[in-house]
């Protein structure tokens, strides 16, 4: 069962391509907030879930401080001063993300 998850998580990467780092967290909020809204006004079709767990199983080679850094609500984390220890941080794991992305050919320079 191990192998046939690692398989499908792979075949579901490979169905992923993003132009940038920005664009696939818009797209993972996207699905992450269509997934837990109230009521499933919007559900995910199975394509999307499968896009969804293929994404989360990427975020999770993130710590979760690091997760939440890079998942601010970015209208309100612009209207802030962030220190430079957060800033430093911030830009720690967006570079990790950028290299997981693209070690994992998600991400399309």
């Amino acid at each position: 069962m191990g192998g046939q998850l690692i398989s499908w998580l792979g075949d579901a990467l490979k169905q992923l391509a993003y132009s940038s780092m920005a664009a696939f967290l818009a797209h993972y909020r996207a699905l992450s907030n269509a997934a837990t809204e109230p009521n499933g006004k919007h559900p995910l079709t199975t394509a999307e879930r499968e896009t969804l767990a293929a994404m989360q199983s990427l975020m999770e080679a993130l710590a979760p401080d690091e997760r939440t850094l890079l998942l601010a609500d970015a209208v309100n984390d612009q209207r802030r001063c962030r220190s430079n220890e957060e800033t430093r941080r911030r830009e720690r794991a967006e570079h990790k993300l950028r290299r997981l992305l693209q070690t994992n050919g998600v991400l399309r320079d």
